[in-house]
């Protein structure tokens, strides 16, 4: 009987766990880092992810749902930061947002008068209007220029919150004035500017 058994285990051999599938990495995916930092994924581009420039220094690892790294910062720049997607036998880019249908095609811009829309974890869906493009705004850490105004309310805990229209993306939210109650207007920094100067690629579908 014994002889019989080990030819069995010879015969069929020894079972390997199946590996996980990939999780999905959206724009609007929630990120950390080990020291503590917080922040939020933007618009996917190939090998590479864009972050907002709290998210950490140069060189902090980052992670995604469930604390699984996904790479190295490895670039900071005045409103943003570049992660580097390292272990990519655990994520996956898709070219969505979370908790909104549809994928993304393309990254035309939205002429003035224009409708847009964003989803933050705050407030969720929301809509509204182009005001201006290639507007300068002064903030306490500098000014930031090449900016896009926009009737788009935002509340505390949205920065970097994409935002689009229809299938195109539009850019990342970095503030505003006022809230989701009483209105307000909002800026964001249009996604092409960091693609040209980069030199990146917006992963589509």
């Amino acid at each position: 009987m014994r002889t019989l058994f080990l030819a069995l285990v010879l015969l069929l051999g020894t079972a390997t766990p199946a590996a996980a599938a990939p999780v999905p990495l959206e724009a609007g995916t929630q990120l950390g880092t080990l020291p503590g930092y917080r922040c939020v994924n933007g618009y996917n581009v190939r090998g590479y992810l864009l972050v907002p420039q709290h998210c950490g220094p140069l060189g902090t690892i980052v992670r995604g749902p469930g604390g699984v790294d996904v790479g190295p910062i490895v670039a900071v720049r005045s409103t943003y930061a570049v992660v580097r997607i390292t272990n990519t036998t655990a994520w996956v880019q898709r070219p969505t947002i979370a908790g909104r249908s549809g994928v993304i095609t393309g990254a035309a811009e939205s002429p003035v008068g224009a409708a847009v829309c964003t989803v933050g974890r705050t407030v969720g869906l929301r809509c509204g209007t182009v005001q201006a493009r290639n507007v300068t705004v002064h903030y306490p850490e500098g000014s930031v220029s090449g900016l896009t105004r926009t009737t788009l309310c935002t509340e505390p805990g949205e920065l970097w919150s994409p935002v689009f229209a229809g299938s195109q993306a539009q850019g990342h939210l970095l503030g505003g004035s006022g809230n989701c109650s009483t209105g307000g207007v909002s800026y964001f920094q249009p996604l092409r500017q960091i693609l040209t100067a980069e030199g990146f690629t917006l992963v589509t579908g």
